[in-house]
Formats: C-alpha cells, structure tokens, sequence
C-alpha cells in the first residue's frame, strides 16, 4: 500500500453528517493521499490510493 511508506501529515476524526453516531477517522499522508477508517471497527472505508480500492466496503 502507498501511503503505509509516507509520513502521516494530519489525522483527525470527522463527524458523519449523514447519520449520526457514525464517525470516522481520516489520516492525510504527506503525498496529500488519504484513508478513511470506521472509528469503532478500525475498518478501511475510504481511501484515494487505486492500491486500496479493492480493499473498501461494496456499495451495493
């Protein structure tokens, strides 16, 4: 994975606005790449490296 050899620059947990209870943690590497965890699974969510995209929940 890219971003496990970059600096981490910012990390911080976003509230969900969509539904409440639902926050996640964002991590921001020094290349400007992101992942977006579940705060209480510590599962990956989101992420803007191509090299994780088969790792992310279906949204189907």
């Amino acid at each position: 994975m890219v971003g496990d050899t970059l600096k981490i620059v910012k990390e911080e947990i976003i509230k969900n606005g969509q539904e409440e209870g639902l926050n996640y943690r964002e991590v921001t590497y020094e290349d400007g790449g992101f992942r977006q965890f579940d705060v209480e699974s510590g599962k990956l969510i989101g992420s803007s490296y191509e090299s994780d995209q088969d790792k992310l929940p279906s949204m189907e």
